[in-house]
C-alpha cells in the first residue's frame, strides 16, 4: 500500500511540474509574426501623410487625412500635391504609375510611369528601399510596411534649402485596392 501511495505522490509531482512548465509556454507575452517578402505590386489609394519636419531642434508634426490636399512646392510632380484619399498609385515589378484616367471603353491609362528598383533588401525583417528615377531625379522611399492590403513608404529625407534649412519627413500611408 506505501509503494502505491508513493508512486502516486510522485506522479502527481511530476505531473504538477509538466502543467506548470505548459502554462507558462502557453501563456507567454511573446507573438511570433512569420516574416514575409516584400511585393508592391498592386494599386494603392494615398489614405493618410504624415508630415515631419526638424528645424533647429524643434519638430513638427502634420497628418493629412481623406479630403485634405498635401501640398510640397520644394518637390516636383507627381510628389509635389497628393489629395489624400483619391490620389492613386500602382506598381507592378519594374514600374510605379501615377495620374490614372479612364477611357470611355473602362480601361484605366497611367499618364505618368518612372522605373524603381528596391534597393538594400537583405532580409525578410529589413524590407528595404524604393529607388525611383523620376524626371531626371532620384526619390528614396523606406519601406516602413508591406502588409497584404496596405503599404508605408517614408522618404528618406528632404532638405529644399541645403544642409543648412529644414529636413522634412514624410510618411506615406498606402491602402491596396486593386490587383
Amino acid at each position: 500500500m506505501k509503494i502505491i501511495h508513493i508512486f502516486v505522490n510522485i506522479n502527481s509531482v511530476k505531473m504538477k511540474r509538466i502543467i506548470i512548465i505548459l502554462s507558462l509556454f502557453l501563456s507567454s507575452c511573446e507573438i511570433y509574426q512569420q516574416p514575409t517578402s516584400l511585393s508592391l505590386s498592386g494599386e494603392y489609394i494615398i489614405d493618410r501623410i504624415t508630415k515631419t519636419t526638424t528645424e533647429n531642434g524643434q519638430q513638427v508634426n502634420l497628418s493629412y487625412y481623406p479630403g485634405d490636399v498635401y501640398t510640397n512646392t520644394d518637390d516636383s510632380f507627381p510628389l509635389n500635391q497628393i489629395n489624400v484619399g483619391f490620389t492613386r498609385w500602382s506598381f507592378d515589378y519594374m514600374f510605379i504609375y501615377f495620374n490614372p484616367t479612364m477611357t470611355s471603353s473602362g480601361r484605366v491609362i497611367w499618364e505618368k510611369q518612372y522605373p524603381y528598383n528596391i534597393i538594400n533588401h537583405y532580409s525578410v525583417y529589413d524590407l528595404g528601399y524604393v529607388k525611383i528615377d523620376m524626371d531626371g531625379g532620384t526619390r528614396i522611399f523606406k519601406v516602413i510596411e508591406d502588409g497584404y492590403e496596405s503599404l508605408v513608404l517614408r522618404n528618406t529625407g528632404l532638405w529644399p534649402y541645403g544642409s543648412i534649412g529644414s529636413n522634412q519627413l514624410i510618411t506615406i500611408h498606402l491602402t491596396r485596392v486593386g490587383p
